[in-house]
């Protein structure tokens, strides 16, 4: 039988075997992000960041063993994979609720990233859990998950740029943003520091490409060769990458920022998580070319074609990053309150619940807050 010729997925990624995204031998990319201090480059384009690809395996030991196994392995400083990248414990923290394979400290263990998850009963609205349901849940599936995704998705977007608007002013309050612009961001508490990151990825997504593109290994991006049986079989060089052939990298930062791939490294060495996954890593592969408008509060997206083969089609989305209003059109305050608010409980909850015929309380199929309560915050798209 012939073998999955992976060249022919030049455009946005390779085809993948299931669950071949977990193997050690898999290759995903990251955004690191510095302070620009004299690095020329940067400092050309008029950033206060400097940023680089860094398109690695995932593992350098095989994570297909048993959790406990994995996590008592001594660490492994090896540029090779994402294993010699630790996180930091707040964004270890963040990440509690999201999927993991690895140790909890590992960057490696969280790819890919899954974008928004839902809490789990409202999953159990979604879907009955017992096997004679199975067709059914198609049924739950295909009419309400991916609506609900996409609106939790502009709700997530328009709340991060509510919260670059608001980190910019406070920080001007202050010597925050002298720090930032001279690249002391240790002297920045990471609320700020990272919505002032997130502010420039913005403000230059899509108008260049990234200051450092290049990979360690420079064959990573190289097409693959078809394969042919037996030995596609041993052959476990899988790429889960938005590759330079493809629309989306040219705003390949706001990709990575959107999907939680975007991260610094701090003075404990440590690596801290910019932003969380709203959008999956597979969206951003094989889904979405992002850019920014600065003229309009509305996201806006539009389907391309690309290509005559799979995938022959993707979303150009638009994402709406226009100046920040004046005081007397919006109160920062309002910022941080869209900003800050969970999906739960709150003033600005998403989910709505109800009671049964039980007098339960449950997750009904429908949403409150999906877009901002305030005029003048940018309305978001995905």
């Amino acid at each position: 039988m012939n073998q999955i010729n992976p060249s022919r997925f030049l455009g946005s990624g390779d085809a993948l075997y299931p669950g071949q995204w977990y193997e050690a031998n898999t290759y995903y990319q990251i955004l690191k992000v510095e302070p620009a201090k004299n690095d020329e480059i940067a400092r050309r384009k008029g950033q206060n960041i400097k940023t680089t690809i860094l398109a690695r395996k995932r593992n350098s030991i095989d994570t297909n063993q048993p959790e406990n196994e994995i996590d008592t392995k001594p660490p492994q400083n090896n540029n090779d994979s994402f294993d010699s990248l630790e996180l930091d414990q707040e964004t270890i923290e963040k990440l509690r609720d999201y999927p993991r394979k690895g140790a909890e400290n590992k960057l490696s263990s969280y790819l890919p990233f899954p974008g928004v998850i839902f809490p789990k009963d409202f999953i159990k609205t979604l879907c009955n859990d017992s096997s004679d349901q199975t067709k059914l849940n198609q049924t739950e599936l295909g009419n309400f998950y991916p609506s609900m995704r996409v609106i939790l998705q502009g709700r997530k977007l328009s709340q991060l740029i509510a919260r670059t608007w608001w980190t910019y002013l406070e920080a001007k309050k202050n010597d925050d943003w002298n720090n930032f612009t001279n690249g002391e961001w240790d002297k920045i508490r990471s609320e700020i520091l990272d919505g002032l990151i997130a502010r420039e990825i913005f403000l230059f997504a899509g108008s260049s490409s990234p200051d450092n593109p290049t990979p360690e290994d420079k064959t990573i991006y190289d097409p693959l060769k078809a394969q042919e049986a037996p030995d596609y079989e041993t052959d476990t060089r899988a790429r889960f990458l938005i590759l330079p052939t493809s629309r989306a990298w040219q705003g390949i930062t706001l990709s990575l920022l959107s999907s939680g791939q975007a991260y610094y490294c701090n003075e404990k060495g440590k690596y801290h998580q910019v932003g969380e996954s709203i959008l999956s890593t597979g969206e951003i592969v094989f889904n979405y070319s992002l850019e920014v408008d600065w003229t309009i509060f509305q996201g806006q997206f539009k389907e391309l074609i690309t290509s005559q083969e799979s995938p022959w089609m993707l979303y150009q989305v638009a994402m709406p990053y226009p100046p920040i209003p004046s005081s007397e059109q919006l109160d920062p305050s309002d910022l941080k309150k869209w900003a800050d608010a969970p999906v739960i409980e709150g003033e600005f909850p998403f989910y709505k619940k109800g009671i049964n015929r039980f007098g339960q309380e449950v997750y009904l199929i429908n949403v409150n807050y999906f877009k901002p309560p305030y005029p003048y915050i940018p309305v978001s798209s995905s």
